[in-house]
């Protein structure tokens, strides 16, 4: 299996279920990827470069040391990484007239649920131009993507520890 920023975090933990410790001991993170519902979603979805921005971890650490615990070369180099997906002020579409929601993300996985899915139902009950605002304490550059790709506009804040992401249904 190649290891790549593009590498799906459920893909490599189908093929190396063993190297989940590892995972979790680099990224606390991952611990979440223990409940199953986590596991057969945000993993199907996650790529290595994404785990890597939650975790706050170098991409090129975080493919080294997957390399490592699956016995690899190390012939696999990371990618360039893009830009990153966090804005320094919240995006000129933001009006906070417009929040119909705001989800706690580290309460709401704690109780077992999918923050894009409790974003999705909020959205669908407010209207065009509703923005559902998701409050963690790790980027959630999975979510971002996946809410991207189902027609969502997204956006990510961080101001200090938390990070604010934006979602908004035109």
């Amino acid at each position: 299996m190649d290891i790549t920023p593009h590498t799906r975090v459920g893909e490599l933990l189908d093929a190396h279920p063993e190297i989940m410790e590892v995972l979790i001991a680099a990224i606390p993170a991952f611990d979440k990827l223990r409940n199953p519902i986590l596991r057969a979603t945000v993993a199907k979805f996650a790529t290595l470069e994404q785990a890597a921005k939650v975790g706050g971890i170098a991409l090129p650490d975080l493919i080294r040391l997957v390399q490592e615990a699956i016995g690899s070369d190390g012939a696999d180099e990371a990618a360039e990484m893009p830009a990153p997906s966090l804005l320094s002020a919240l995006p000129d579409w933001f009006r906070e007239a417009d929040v119909i929601a705001r989800i706690d993300v580290a309460d709401l996985l704690a109780k077992g649920g999918h923050p894009l899915m409790e974003a999705k139902r909020a959205l669908a009950s407010g209207g065009k131009g509703g923005i559902v605002i998701l409050e963690s304490d790790f980027e959630p550059a999975p979510l971002l993507a996946r809410a991207e790709k189902e027609g969502l506009t997204a956006a990510c804040c961080q101001e200090g520890a938390l990070f604010r992401t934006l979602l908004r249904q035109l």
